[in-house]
């Protein structure tokens, strides 16, 4: 199913991107439990 274009799935993790506070890495860790950066560790969340 499409919404604008595009898909459910896109949209989903589109609500999961974050940028780091810290470093502004886009480079997050969502699969551990917990939310992490992954250049710097910042827990996020």
């Amino acid at each position: 199913m499409a919404f604008g274009g595009r898909s459910l799935e896109s949209i989903k993790h589109e609500d999961r991107v974050k940028v780091c506070p810290d470093c502004g890495s886009r480079e997050i860790d969502y699969d551990k439990g917990e939310t992490f950066c992954k250049k710097c560790g910042l827990v996020l969340d």
